[in-house]
């Protein structure tokens, strides 16, 4: 009875979604699911669908697709599984999981590990080679140990990985381009999950504040390419009030700004430069150069100026989500998962990148956190390669299909953001991430220096990166040994 029903809600689905499906001429080995040729204005032009090309008739008799969820945080967003609730990206969650489900007789179980202390992933991949034990399908890990687990051989290419597509449209392009090395990508992003997007740093700005401090149209100033990086700092320093008259800048007052330590890579990936990156499909470390260096005074310098505040080092008693809720700040730099703490309020908000380091720069760019980013991969020690490869592609399809929409048009879109022009610039910061490998590799803990620069509000980027630059250099040449490269 229960597989009736769920091949009953299936077709509804099917048809809710597809529509149709289209003509092509497919192999005897592969089944085509497509979307059927939308009109346009002109009469003869069709809009391209992409297939998902799996095997047909692919059935797995009740197989146990396990997924490991793993996290530095206590309890962040599962993408595999879903709450019972009347959330529209729970019910698009449960009917992505239902359709892979039917239409491959298997089972989605989701196994979570949760925790602020690296290692948790390594830990238990490492167990189980030792143990024989194939336990996981796939994962979504948190990105420092998805990295030293790549570079430890722990992870398949996924460009290996029978019937994953890497150049379809589910997955995200920049992600592949940026975390390949050698032409191996032994984790990526897209469709599949929305983890990564929800810790995509950008700026949130009072609208309130910006009307009274007379600054401007925000937006227009993003169209124009003139959202820098000077342009921000000088509205940051038309806002410092002492609320409480009480002599002491604290979370009772009044700032141009409220920031953390990893807003400063954050700040560094927006000019376009990265603690490393691919050239000539090598990874090289790309931090020390003079661009990075005006970030950093740029930046901590205004961290240094008494109208912003940052959090991690603040006294007053007041959290930084309730000061920007309170009208305490004219700028949130954060990432966008915060967006849902201020729905309910009173507070009137939008949304911008983060700015340019100057006018010539070619485009608006956005980093992501790397404490907090989870990515997908495939573990090499897995029950079945092409089982992982089919149900993996099936499940970044029908995402694209049913959960991307559910997470960006209705929840992020739909519910955290408040004008049309802040939709806009959503879409700039997707079209713009830039995946920081030496983030994720922790190369030379970089990244966590870096954070201490702005914490102790030190411009001294030189004596910073001489001190940790051998250590940096060892860990680019390891990697790029266990990718192929001889040094």
């Amino acid at each position: 009875m229960k597989r009736t029903i769920s091949l009953f809600l299936l077709v509804l689905i099917l048809c809710g979604t597809f529509a149709a499906c289209g003509n092509g001429e497919l192999s005897d080995e592969t089944t085509v699911v497509t979307t059927a040729p939308v009109a346009t204005e002109a009469p003869d032009s069709t809009t391209y669908v992409e297939p998902l090309e799996v095997p047909k008739d692919y059935y797995l008799d009740g197989y146990e697709f396990t997924i490991l969820c793993t996290a530095l945080m206590t309890s962040p967003p599962t993408p595999f599984a879903y709450k019972d609730t009347d959330q529209i990206l729970d019910e698009a969650v449960y009917r992505r999981n239902l359709l892979v489900e039917d239409e491959y007789d298997i089972s989605i179980e989701v196994v979570t590990d949760y925790t602020t202390t690296m290692g948790a992933a390594v830990t238990r991949l490492q167990a189980n080679r030792n143990s024989g034990d194939t336990p996981y399908d796939s994962g979504l890990i948190a990105v420092f140990d998805l990295c030293k687990l790549a570079y430890q051989g722990y992870l398949a290419d996924m460009n290996d990985v029978p019937y994953v597509a890497l150049e379809k449209s589910w997955w995200d392009q920049n992600a592949t381009k940026d975390i390949s090395i050698n032409g191996k990508t032994y984790y990526t992003t897209g469709d599949i999950s929305y983890l990564d997007k929800e810790y995509t740093f950008a700026v949130t700005f009072n609208k309130t504040i910006a009307a009274e401090k007379n600054v401007g149209d925000l937006y227009s100033l993003v169209r124009d390419g003139k959202w820098t990086l000077d342009a921000f700092a000088e509205m940051c320093r038309g806002v410092t009030e002492d609320l409480n008259g009480d002599d002491i800048l604290d979370s009772r007052d009044k700032y141009g700004l409220i920031l953390w330590g990893a807003i400063n890579t954050a700040a560094v990936n927006a000019s376009g430069n990265t603690i490393a990156r691919i050239d000539d499909d090598k990874l090289v470390l790309t931090l020390n150069n003079e661009q990075v260096i005006s970030v950093v005074d740029k930046f901590v310098g205004l961290a240094k100026e008494p109208c912003v505040i940052n959090f991690q080092k603040m006294s007053g008693g007041v959290g930084w989500v309730e000061m920007f809720q309170n009208g305490q700040s004219l700028f949130l730099m954060q990432y966008l998962k915060a967006l849902p703490s201020f729905r309910d309020t009173d507070l009137e908000y939008g949304i911008l990148p983060f700015p340019k380091l100057s006018e010539e720069q070619d485009n608006y760019y956005c980093g992501l956190a790397g404490y907090q980013t989870s990515m997908y991969c495939i573990p090499v020690d897995i029950y079945d390669d092409e089982i992982s490869g089919v149900i993996t592609e099936a499940l970044a399809y029908y995402s694209k299909e049913i959960v991307t929409p559910a997470y960006y048009d209705k929840t992020l879109i739909g519910r955290s953001v408040q004008d049309p022009e802040s939709a806009e610039t959503l879409d700039i910061i997707f079209a713009n991430r830039i995946y920081d490998l030496g983030l994720f590799y922790r190369v030379g803990n970089l990244g966590d220096q870096m954070s201490q620069l702005l914490l102790n509000k030190s411009t001294d980027f030189s004596s910073m990166f001489e001190k940790y630059r051998i250590a940096a250099e060892m860990d680019i040449k390891r990697i790029n040994e266990f990718f192929g490269f001889e040094q």
